[in-house]
């Protein structure tokens, strides 16, 4: 009898697809992800019906996936490629969350742009080699959320969810390992954080884009779709006197409403350095909290769309 297979010997791929649910053939064109964790997920998953009987005894009844697929959670650093202008590794994964890619080449001031979508969204095929086997996961889109807590790494999590295939035996792929700078700690040197140009001393400030995955699977078609979207973030900041920085109107919503600009920059390297914007965050659910003495608010963000336009965030990688 062979070994168990190791929890901790995983490979991670994926490559855009440029026909929805087709992984190309060629898997040396897959882009290796450098993962920070592997989560449990379901990698046969799907809606269920009993074959029921009447009968004399007790007992169960058998039951089919009526509608299979396959999900995963990855964990990657919040952190660029190592060189301004190139994506980060995680790149394929931020376009299968209906997202969008721009490149800038502006000579001195190269960035990669991620902006939400609502139309035109891709999808990738995840490459999950475990211990020398490997499931080929096509046609997958999901959504992801941020966790950048002081004095700790900043990650990103990707929940995603794709078309099931059953493992094989494979030798692992010659891919490409992308470009991945290394993380840095959120903290004073490393981050700052604005609201309204007011330079506000953050603990936490967590995001959510808030995508609705759906799989659809119907006579004629299977597919997994992105339906919806409502990003969403928390803050735990201290609480800035008035004279500093009234936050108070707009945490208000009972007369008028009152956005806020927010935004957050992690890294000082060029190539390393992420931003996140906000133009359009209601902030509301303000709570008070005891931090080392200190005064605290937590409070919600809702992240508003521009109109008809998206542009609700947008993730800055230079």
């Amino acid at each position: 009898m062979s070994e168990g297979k190791l929890w901790r010997r995983l490979i991670v791929a994926v490559v855009v697809e440029a026909e929805y649910g087709v992984t190309p053939t060629d898997l040396s064109t897959a882009t290796l992800i450098e993962v920070v964790t592997r989560e449990a997920a379901g990698f046969y998953e799907g809606d269920t019906a009993e074959r029921e009987r009447v009968r004399q005894g007790f007992g169960a009844f058998e039951q089919t996936n009526t509608a299979p697929y396959t999900s995963r959670q990855i964990r990657v650093p919040y952190s660029g490629s190592g060189t301004k202008g190139t994506p980060p590794s995680f790149g394929p994964l931020l376009r299968c969350c209906a997202m969008s890619e721009t490149l800038d080449e502006t000579v001195g001031e190269e960035k990669v742009i991620y902006d939400p979508v609502s139309t035109g969204m891709e999808s990738v095929s995840l490459l999950w080699w475990s211990d020398g086997e490997l499931q080929v996961m096509p046609g997958v889109r999901g959504t992801w959320t941020r966790s950048s807590d002081v004095k700790a790494f900043p990650y990103i999590q990707f929940n995603v969810m794709g078309l099931y295939q059953r493992p094989t035996t494979a030798p692992a792929t010659t891919g490409t390992l992308a470009p991945q700078a290394k993380e840095v700690p959120v903290n004073k040197m490393n981050s700052s954080f604005q609201m309204d140009s007011f330079m506000a001393r953050m603990q936490s400030c967590s995001f959510d884009i808030g995508n609705t995955v759906v799989h659809r699977h119907l006579v004629g078609y299977e597919g997994i779709h992105v339906t919806d979207r409502r990003a969403s973030g928390q803050l735990n900041i201290e609480a800035p006197r008035i004279d500093d920085y009234d936050i108070f109107p707009k945490i208000e919503s009972h007369e008028i409403i009152e956005l806020s600009a927010v935004s957050f920059i992690h890294g000082t390297e060029e190539g390393n350095i992420v931003e996140m914007t906000f133009p359009r965050a209601q902030l509301s659910a303000p709570q008070e909290s005891d931090s080392d003495g200190i005064t605290h608010y937590q409070m919600d963000m809702r992240l508003l769309p521009n109109g008809n336009d998206d542009g609700d965030f947008s993730l800055i990688f230079r």
